[in-house]
């Protein structure tokens, strides 16, 4: 009923904001899906229902604060057998649903001060996305300078529970806090440093402080490096580093380094941080290249480096428009060699082949068609490889409708053959609203 209450309130809301709103965004997405699922030794028929609203009333204004109201609410029902939850949270519910994003946003002196209430997903600094019921406030400062912090009650997607062993995520806590400090050159610098805490019913979960730097000394040149410390376990969590090239027209380079520590990424209170994998560092990049005529070539390499040895993954993709814009077709390589661990579960490697293509079949029509096929290093439950083949007819209804229909099939590790049906109605428009005075 809790969540009910909520879809009701910031339906109401926005719907009483729309009038006064300069733009109203708003979409709706339906959902159908049919598959079979192995679950506890069997198969189970899986039939959800989903259904996903989003909407955004921006620039309400009033002589006091310009305002912005934004609610993204999801609900599902099994239509067939009950789907298994992880955790086995809502075990026997047939129905589940969630309010993702539910806030309201005030502006204040020029757009300088900014406060934000509800459910949010907070990302400044080193917050890592938490999702939470909570405050954000956000200041802009005389000479380039900022301030933001955010405090509140982290969520779990789906599951009516705060903290303890039926969250999911990174952060298991009930309580989260955390801000961000900066200063800007406008065109070359921004730098900031942050500090990101959570408690579970008391007991530390996070105690993280970060920093992060993006420059642009030239306009062909952007530099960007984040890093964050752990302060509960005193080590380093995470160190990269990007460099983004563009030394001639439809040539794109990136140079890459990732330093990171799995672990850390757990909670400190979470029986997981002793399986996960040893620290890593990849090094390496990518190239995308536009300067033929209707083709787009794509590469990456990244060298991963562990104390029990080295892997790599590289990826090569082509993608061509023979007619135009309306048809594509494209092949894609990639390949990943672990770094030999001896762990039966991280030190499996693969080699995939992906061939897709669209094609605008009438005006209003469009096809898809995509082929994916993974080889294994060492067998995954007695099998050597996975196929898949996805095929989708879509078709645009008037009025910002949109109509979907898609199929895929194949073979898996984990089931012999696999066929799946999803059927999507999509409604997205924006409208501009003149205020009422």
């Amino acid at each position: 009923m809790t969540r009910l209450r909520l879809l009701l309130l910031g339906a109401a809301l926005v719907a009483a904001s729309a009038p006064r709103a300069d733009t109203v965004q708003a979409s709706s997405t339906t959902l159908l899906l049919g598959r079979q699922d192995w679950r506890d030794g069997s198969l189970q028929t899986a039939v959800p229902l989903y259904e996903l609203v989003n909407l955004d009333a921006s620039d309400v204004r009033t002589p006091y604060a310009n305002f912005e109201i934004a609610l993204s609410t999801w609900g599902a029902l099994d239509m067939a057998d009950v789907r298994f939850w992880q955790n086995g949270a809502l075990t026997g519910s047939r129905f589940t649903g969630d309010v993702n994003v539910g806030f309201i946003r005030a502006s204040f002196l020029g757009q300088r001060l900014s406060l934000k209430l509800g459910r949010q997903m907070v990302a400044d600094g080193n917050a890592r996305m938490v999702q939470l019921d909570g405050g954000e406030a956000r200041l802009l400062l005389p000479a380039g300078f900022g301030l933001s912090g955010y405090a509140g009650s982290p969520v779990a997607p789906r599951f009516a529970t705060r903290g303890g062993n039926l969250a999911v995520g990174n952060i298991h806590a009930t309580f989260a806090t955390g801000g961000r400090v900066s200063w800007q050159y406008p065109g070359l610098l921004d730098v900031g440093a942050s500090l990101a805490m959570a408690t579970d019913h008391g007991d530390p979960i996070r105690q993280d402080m970060g920093a992060d730097v993006r420059l642009t000394p030239h306009r062909l040149v952007q530099l960007t490096g984040s890093t964050w410390w752990s302060l509960y376990e005193g080590r380093l969590g995470e160190a990269s580093f990007a460099a983004l090239l563009f030394p001639v027209r439809h040539l794109d380079v990136t140079v890459d380094y990732r330093h990171i520590l799995p672990d850390l990424f757990l909670p400190r209170n979470s029986i997981l941080s002793v399986f996960v994998s040893e620290k890593r560092n990849d090094l390496g990049g990518a190239v995308r290249f536009g300067g033929v005529k209707n083709l787009v070539l794509d590469a990456d390499y990244h060298l991963l480096l562990q104390d029990s040895g080295q892997g790599h993954w590289a990826r090569g993709k082509a993608t061509l428009h023979p007619t135009g814009p309306a048809t594509t077709v494209g092949a894609e390589l990639s390949l990943l060699k672990n770094a030999g661990g001896t762990s039966e579960i991280n030190d499996n490697g693969y080699q995939e082949v992906r061939l897709f293509g669209a094609r605008q079949l009438a005006r209003a029509v469009t096809g898809t068609l995509d082929l994916m096929a993974y080889f294994f290093d060492k067998d995954v439950n007695g099998q050597s490889r996975s196929l898949a083949a996805t095929a989708t007819l879509a078709y645009e209804l008037p009025r910002g409708w949109r109509a979907a229909l898609a199929g895929t099939a194949g073979s898996t590790p984990y089931l012999e053959t696999q066929f799946e049906i999803m059927a999507k109605l999509a409604y997205q428009q924006t409208y501009a609203v003149r205020r009422v005075k």
